[in-house]
């Protein structure tokens, strides 16, 4: 035997078990609830099921959100994104302020770009498939950062921005997630988790910008997607495909099976300048991202505005609280994050 003792694992404490457990208990059902949304969503009656459900949780807040929202939309309706497509493009003529909240976002990132070169450490309770997801595509803006900078939160609640959300809605939405997508090449020829194909499992419809804060082109690894009509059909038919092999139909799809269903014509590829990306509804549109080509990377602003209550930033209530369409927008943000302000990292 060597004569360093052998070294031992530490025990963990009985706090520790309890951390992992509860985080176990929770992946596990996020993972039910996304399967279950999965199935249910793809075809109009299981959509509408659902939709019953949502309503029946909690019918005077849906329709309050509803009221409002149509007051809202008859002086403020922004109707970037089509019903059918469920995207639309946008640029800095989209908006109001667009230019100041990109430099913004640089200056962010630069502060950060020490410790992002550094690599994600592994968290309690991760898994290593989430870690291997963060290797590649980072989520790098904290509640402290917009608390910092409140005018990222001043723009995504601008009439300019909030309209979009609304006018394809139909109701005033739960701003979850302001963020900053960091995607950096991965080593391996093999694509996974989000560079594949997928839909959102939050809720049954949302709205997400993807803004490019630098230029974009195809070694960057641009967000890529495929219109909601279109995808509605390919999804039907790679999962025929899947059933008659015996694979299940929740989760990722590759090149390889949405070419063979005729999908690939259908993709679009967000290539552009700064300050150009795209208003979509990531829960019915199939889309990918973060295939970075080796000595590049991509980074854009992201946003998110959802039906449900999703685990999301905690803004600051005060600053709006004069604003009843935006404070409605982001009352549920301390509820969504356990009850009180705090640095989030996802």
């Amino acid at each position: 035997m060597s004569q360093h003792a052998i070294a031992k694992k530490p025990t963990p404490t009985l706090a520790g078990r309890v951390v992992r457990q509860t985080l176990r208990f929770t992946n596990s059902l996020k993972r039910q609830r996304a399967e279950l949304y999965y199935k249910l969503r793809s075809t109009e009656r299981g959509f509408r099921l659902l939709q019953a459900a949502e309503y029946a949780l909690a019918p005077r807040e849906v329709a309050r959100r509803r009221a409002v929202a149509r007051e809202y939309n008859r002086r403020f309706a922004h109707p970037v994104m089509t019903p059918a497509g469920g995207w639309g493009s946008v640029s800095p003529e989209t908006f109001d302020g667009l230019d100041q909240v990109l430099t913004i976002c640089r200056t962010l990132f630069e502060e950060k770009y020490a410790e992002l070169e550094r690599g994600p450490e592994r968290r309690v309770g991760e898994s290593k498939g989430t870690l291997a997801k963060r290797q590649f595509l980072r989520n790098i803006l904290m509640d402290d950062d917009l608390r910092r900078h409140p005018e990222l939160v001043d723009f995504v609640l601008s009439d300019k921005a909030l309209g979009i959300a609304t006018s394809y809605l139909g109701t005033v939405p739960y701003l979850n997630r302001i963020d900053m997508l960091y995607s950096t090449p991965r080593e391996g020829e093999d694509l996974i988790k989000s560079q594949l194909f997928h839909v959102d499992p939050e809720g049954l419809t949302q709205v997400k910008f993807f803004i490019n804060v630098f230029d974009v082109d195809d070694a960057e690894g641009p967000f890529t997607f495929i219109p909601a009509d279109a995808s509605a059909r390919i999804l039907r038919d790679v999962r025929r495909m899947r059933r008659e092999k015996g694979i299940p139909h929740v989760g990722r799809y590759t090149d390889e099976e949405v070419e063979a269903v005729g999908g690939t014509s259908s993709i679009v590829s967000l290539k552009g300048p700064r300050g150009t990306g795209v208003s979509i509804d990531t829960s019915r549109c199939l889309h990918l991202g973060s295939r970075v080509a080796p000595g590049s990377f991509r980074l854009v602003l992201y946003v998110q505005y959802c039906t449900t209550v999703e685990n999301g930033n905690a803004f600051d209530l005060d600053r709006y609280r004069d604003r009843a369409v935006q404070s409605l927008a982001i009352e549920q943000s301390i509820h969504a994050t356990g009850g009180q302000l705090k640095s989030h990292r996802s």
